[in-house]
C-alpha cells in the first residue's frame, strides 16, 4: 500500500484559507485570545509576574491548557510569544517575566500544543518579531531600508526587519537583540546598577528599563514610598517633580544607549519605533526624556543628532499603533519571513 503524497505548500495555503483564524498575545501580564469575528478575550498570563513562586513547568501546563481550550476546531492560530525562541521550529528558550531563570531546558511548545490539539495549526512568534512586523505595516515607507522596533514593557527586546529582502534574519538558534539581557550603558548610582533581573543575572537592561523594575530602581534611588510609584509616576511628571525626572531619566538611559549604539553601527538604519505597554503608557514624557538622551552631542560622531534631526527617524508608538496579534498573523502569511544565517 502506498504512503499518501504530503499536502503541497499550495494545498496547505489553500486549507489555510478555510480555517478559522485566531490571534494570540501572549506577554508577561496578560495572555489576549482574538477569535475569528475579531473579539478579544484578556486573562492573566501564567506567568511568575502573575504568581510568583510558582513552579515553571506548572505555568507552561497552565498556558498550554488555557490555549488547547480557547482554539476552535481545525482552527489556524498566530501567536505573538513574549520569549526568546527558535520560530522554525517553534521552540522557545526563556522567557524572565513569564517563568524567570526556568524552565531549566527549550520549551518545544508549537510540539505540545499541536500533540494537545492536533486539528489546529499552530504559528508561532516571537512577540517582538510580531510587533516589529506590524509596526513595519504601518510606519514604513518605501524608501526605509532597515527598520527597528523596541519594545520596553515587562521586557525588553529589539528586532530588525531589512526591507529590501523582506526578512527578519535571526541567528542559529532562532535570536536577534535580546538586548534586555545585556548589562545596561547608566549612569546611575551603583545600587541601581546592581538591581537584579527576573532572568537571574544581575544589572541588565530589564533590571532597569522594564516595567517591573519601575519600583525597585525608585527603591535604590531613595525614593519615598516605592511601591506607589507605579500610579504616582505619571502625575509626578506632570507636576514637575524633581525625583520624578531623575527616576525617568534613570529608566530611560538604558534604552536611550540601545537607540543610539544600533544607529552608530547600521546606518542604514532608517526608522526606529519604541512600543511597549510601558512605553506607550508613560508617553509623551517617555519620548521628550528619549530624544533629550539619544540628541546629545558626546563627540564628532554626533553631528547628525538634535532633537528636529531625531523626529524622522525615532518613533514613540501610541497605545493601539502597534498590535502583535495584526503582526503575528502577517508572519504568518509570509508577509516578513524570519531568516537563519
Amino acid at each position: 500500500m502506498s504512503t499518501p503524497a504530503a499536502p503541497t505548500a499550495a494545498a496547505r495555503d489553500r486549507d489555510d484559507q478555510v480555517r478559522t483564524e485566531v490571534a494570540v498575545d501572549l506577554g508577561g501580564t496578560w495572555l489576549r485570545i482574538r477569535n475569528g469575528s475579531g473579539e478579544t478575550v484578556r486573562l492573566p498570563a501564567p506567568s511568575v509576574l502573575n504568581q510568583p513562586g510558582e513552579d515553571p513547568a506548572a505555568l507552561l501546563e497552565q498556558l498550554i491548557e488555557t490555549l488547547a481550550d480557547a482554539a476552535p476546531a481545525h482552527a489556524r492560530v498566530a501567536m505573538s510569544c513574549g520569549a526568546a525562541m527558535d520560530e522554525e521550529q517553534g521552540v522557545l528558550h526563556g522567557s524572565g517575566p513569564l517563568w524567570g531563570g526556568g524552565p531549566d531546558r527549550p520549551v518545544p511548545l508549537r510540539a505540545l500544543l499541536t500533540a494537545r490539539r492536533p486539528d489546529v495549526r499552530w504559528h508561532l512568534f516571537n512577540d517582538v518579531t510580531a510587533g516589529l512586523a506590524s509596526f513595519v505595516e504601518r510606519f514604513a515607507l518605501p524608501h526605509h531600508r532597515r527598520v527597528v522596533y523596541v519594545t520596553v514593557s515587562s521586557g525588553i527586546a529589539l528586532r530588525t526587519a531589512d526591507l529590501d529582502e523582506r526578512s527578519v534574519p535571526v541567528d542559529a538558534h532562532g535570536i536577534q537583540g535580546e538586548v534586555g539581557h545585556l548589562r545596561a550603558v547608566s549612569t546611575a548610582p551603583d545600587a541601581v546598577r546592581a538591581l537584579d533581573c527576573p532572568c537571574g543575572g544581575t544589572g541588565h537592561v530589564a533590571a532597569v528599563s522594564a516595567g517591573p523594575a519601575l519600583p525597585h530602581v525608585a527603591a535604590a534611588l531613595g525614593i519615598a514610598h516605592p511601591e506607589r510609584i507605579r500610579d504616582e509616576l505619571p502625575d509626578r511628571l506632570r507636576s514637575g517633580d524633581p525625583a520624578a525626572h531623575r527616576l525617568l531619566s534613570t529608566v530611560v538611559e538604558p534604552v536611550a544607549e540601545i537607540v543610539r549604539t544600533v544607529r552608530c553601527l547600521d546606518p542604514r538604519i532608517d526608522l526606529i519605533g519604541i512600543g511597549g505597554g510601558y512605553a506607550e503608557g508613560l508617553g509623551d514624557p517617555y519620548r521628550a526624556e528619549l530624544v533629550r538622551q539619544v540628541s546629545e552631542v558626546r563627540s564628532y560622531a554626533d553631528r547628525d543628532t538634535g532633537p528636529d534631526r531625531a523626529a524622522p527617524w525615532l518613533r514613540l508608538c501610541r497605545p493601539g499603533e502597534v498590535d502583535p496579534m495584526a503582526g503575528a498573523v502577517a508572519l504568518s502569511h509570509g508577509r516578513l519571513t524570519v531568516t537563519k544565517r
